[in-house]
C-alpha cells in the first residue's frame, strides 16, 4: 500500500461540502488544487501506510478540534483563492459538484 496523507484525503471531503463550495466562485482544477495547497501548508500531515492506519486517522477525524482545523484552514483558503485566482476572472468554471464528486477521493492524489 502506498504512503496516504490522510489530511490531504480529509480535506478533499470536506471541500466537496457545499457549505464550502458555494464560497468558491470557480470550481476549476487550478482553484481547487490552489485551495488544498494553501490549507494542506497550514496543516500537520497525518501519513498512513495501511487500512488500519487509515482507519485510526479517521476516527481521530471524529475529533472536533481536528475537523475544526481542517475546515479553517480550507475556508482561509478558499476566501484567498477567491480574491486572487490564478487566471483571469472570465476564465471561471462553476463545474460544480458534479466535477468534484466524480473523481472520486482518489483524484489528484500523488
Amino acid at each position: 500500500m502506498a504512503i496516504v496523507n490522510m489530511t490531504e484525503v480529509l480535506a478533499r471531503q470536506i471541500l466537496r461540502e457545499p457549505e464550502l463550495l458555494k464560497l468558491l466562485p470557480c470550481h476549476c482544477d487550478r482553484c481547487v488544487d490552489d485551495v488544498l495547497a494553501m490549507a494542506l501548508n497550514h496543516l500537520p500531515p497525518r501519513y498512513a501506510t495501511s487500512d488500519e492506519g487509515q482507519l485510526y486517522v479517521q476516527v481521530e477525524y471524529l475529533r472536533p478540534q481536528l475537523r475544526s482545523d481542517i475546515l479553517r484552514e480550507l475556508t482561509q483558503a478558499v476566501m484567498r483563492v477567491s480574491s486572487h485566482p490564478h487566471h483571469p476572472s472570465g476564465m471561471h468554471s462553476a463545474r460544480g459538484d458534479e466535477g468534484r464528486a466524480a473523481e472520486g477521493e482518489s483524484g489528484g492524489q500523488a
